[in-house]
């Protein structure tokens, strides 16, 4: 299943039909999130996959992804360049972006990987720009949300987290300005969107 979610279109796809909704809902965070930070000029998405969330608000940021089919879909449609890159390497400058979000990667790596994706990212970012991790969550019962922990522990993601868990990854000498666990489609999914500045 795996090399079937490589395909842009299937991926896409798989999105709608698992997260209804989240397309909206997102929007509307992006939308809040970017009114509480500073106006930033450049930014980049890490893990981008095949599109970008932010073009949903008329950004345009450089894509990063391990994937060249991603990549290459994103190049078709973007006015701005995709990089085929790892999140643990960026092959980007000490701090050439001052906005740099991050949109359901982590559960896709390990904890180690987390750690330096963080680094890099905080390498690349200008010294008062800010890093926003919008990342899947377990919901924190069963009981309440059985869709949401199904469709989670379903997931390709081998690294599905809590969300104590995946504040742990973030280190204590990180300037953290906000946490907060948001509901992001109609079965109930949840994400943790983190923001650091630098």
């Amino acid at each position: 299943i795996n090399y079937l979610l490589e395909v842009p279109l299937i991926y896409n796809l798989s999105q709608v039909i698992l997260a209804p909704g989240a397309n909206k809902k997102i929007t509307l965070e992006i939308k809040r999130i970017l009114n509480s930070l500073p106006i930033a000029t450049k930014y980049l998405d890490v893990g981008c996959g095949p599109k970008s969330y932010l073009w949903q608000v008329g950004i345009e940021p450089t894509g990063l992804d391990i994937s060249k089919n991603y990549i290459d879909e994103f190049n078709k449609i973007s006015k701005t360049s995709g990089i085929i890159g790892s999140a643990d390497s960026i092959p980007l400058d000490n701090e050439a972006f001052d906005s740099i979000w991050s949109f359901g990667l982590f559960h896709h790596i390990s904890d180690n990987i987390v750690k330096l994706a963080l680094n890099e990212m905080l390498r690349i970012c200008q010294v008062g720009g800010c890093i926003i991790i919008f990342d899947a969550v377990l919901p924190k019962s069963f009981l309440f949300r059985p869709l949401a922990w199904l469709i989670r522990k379903a997931d390709r993601g081998r690294y599905m987290r809590t969300e104590i868990e995946l504040l742990a990854l973030i280190p204590d000498d990180y300037s953290m300005i906000s946490k907060e666990r948001i509901t992001y489609s109609y079965n109930g999914l949840e994400a943790l969107v983190i923001i650091i500045q630098k």
